[in-house]
């Protein structure tokens, strides 16, 4: 990659403040014109001195940005200067630069083959707003280390340009039984998340993954091939173009502010999207996902939601999913001393309802996969066929890629009058039984929420508050 035979030499970068002294540069070529351009964007006071000058440095001298003598170098004429670049194309005459540049103590680089002798060189840099970035290879490839600059401006050109996109789809736009396809477990999560950290263009982002929602929010570069890797990559392209959404900019973080208030949820108001998004946003940091910008992000996400809710508490009915369950069998499967009840599942649904189901008086068996849970009366999820011979209802709430109640469970509740209620997506309880007949009757989340939802005007009201809101507490910056 690097030229052999060149010379290498250890250096020590530092950030020099010039706007204190006169720098002079002689040579008035293609090479002085790049010395002097990068001094006058640090903010230096230049001394140009050369017979001829390519039109940039004259242009410059005509406007009275340097200060031209317009003749060729002379002995004694590098002391009081802050320090010298010799760039003419005179191997000699660098040199006889360098040597008393030595004798005055003034700091010398030479941009030929003297360089090695030199006090110093000039890396290839690049600039952007406050941000300068630059690159060395110890003097050993020139062309390399400006290829790096390159690519570096590339990126930084790049990053101006951000904003924040949001994509997925939701219990809105497809039902339960579409949707569970495209949801993505813990390990699935963790591996599409490796793949979308390395798509050129988006610089970070954070995967929600709820029982009503799949959603990516990045911050990302707005070419349309970017939206594309990531339809690809999370197969949303399978999808028809309504069954999905891509947002941006404002738009976008209003969408965010609005599902972590509860807002586009099917039980508007439920508050267990709150803890929801500050998971994702605490496992998209763990595994290196997120940055500056995503906790920016998110916490005026979390702040303005706070805001939106205060706003609009009084409007709302608010239950969460676990309340609407058990209120579904109170009315759907009888709930007393005599009603056996099956609960899979020991995360905060499934905690949630027998929590609730406590103060109905009903019998509750927990079924747990690892984790034990301190309740009078558990089994293992190994065991739960036996206890289903004896359940008269069976809510399911596990994060799980295949259904924990398995087709061929069906002997233990055949021929009698039993409830599955589905709390998971993808689904926990195996599709057979939906059409199963046997008197099993099988309720979804999309069933729940249709079941409970007040058939009122309150949401329009509610978002239009919501909305005011937001656009009076946005203050999200630029790029984040």
């Amino acid at each position: 990659m690097y030229r052999e035979g060149r010379p290498r030499k250890n250096t020590f970068p530092i950030n020099l403040i010039v706007d204190n002294g006169v720098v002079l540069v002689v040579g008035g070529g293609q090479v002085g014109r790049r010395k002097v351009r990068q001094l006058l964007e640090a903010g230096a006071e230049v001394e140009l001195i050369c017979p001829d000058a390519v039109d940039e440095l004259s242009t410059w001298a005509g406007e009275g940005r340097i200060r031209w003598t317009k003749r060729p170098f002379r002995a004694g004429e590098v002391a009081g200067h802050l320090m010298v670049f010799a760039c003419t194309d005179d191997k000699h005459l660098n040199r006889a630069i360098l040597d008393e540049a030595r004798t005055v103590h003034v700091p010398c680089c030479c941009a030929d083959g003297n360089w090695s002798d030199g006090d110093f060189t000039t890396p290839a840099i690049v600039r952007s707003g406050d941000m300068l970035v630059s690159v060395s290879t110890s003097g050993q490839s020139c062309t390399a280390a400006r290829d790096f600059r390159d690519e570096i401006a590339s990126m930084l050109a790049e990053r101006k340009n951000l904003e924040l996109v949001v994509l997925g789809t939701s219990d809105a736009l497809l039902p339960s039984r579409k949707r569970a396809p495209f949801h993505l477990p813990a390990e699935e999560r963790a591996a599409v998340g490796r793949l979308i950290g390395r798509v050129r263009g988006v610089h970070e982002f954070f995967i929600l993954n709820t029982c009503n929602r799949v959603e990516i929010a990045a911050v990302a570069s707005p070419e349309p091939e970017v939206v594309d890797v990531l339809k690809r990559l999370t197969a949303l392209n399978r999808l028809r173009a309504e069954e999905y959404f891509c947002i941006r900019g404002y738009e976008a973080f209003r969408h965010l502010v609005r599902v972590t208030s509860g807002l586009e949820s099917s039980l508007l108001g439920e508050f267990h999207i709150v803890s929801q998004v500050k998971d994702a946003l605490d496992e998209a940091e763990a595994n290196g996902w997120s940055g500056p910008a995503i906790r920016t992000i998110g916490a005026e996400t979390m702040r303005v939601s706070k805001a939106v809710r205060h706003e609009v508490e009084g409007m709302l009915r608010v239950a969460e999913i676990d309340q609407i369950a058990v209120r579904y069998l109170s009315v759907h499967g009888g709930l007393d001393p005599k009603t056996h009840v099956v609960v899979v599942g020991t995360g905060m649904v499934g905690t949630g309802v027998v929590e609730a189901l406590a103060k109905t008086g009903a019998q509750v068996t927990w079924a747990y996969h690892v984790h034990k849970p301190d309740f009078p009366h558990t089994v293992q999820l190994a065991d739960l066929p036996g206890v289903l011979a004896t359940a008269d209802i069976v809510v399911s709430a596990v994060d799980a890629s295949n259904p924990v109640v398995t087709q061929e469970m069906r002997t233990a509740v055949a021929d009698r009058n039993v409830l599955f209620v589905d709390l998971g997506v993808p689904r926990n309880i195996d599709p057979f039984y939906d059409d199963w007949g046997h008197d099993v009757t099988v309720a979804d989340l999309d069933d729940l929420k249709l079941w409970h939802r007040v058939k009122t005007g309150v949401l329009n009201e509610v978002l239009a508050k919501a909305d005011a809101v937001i656009r009076s507490e946005y203050r999200v910056p630029a790029g984040a």
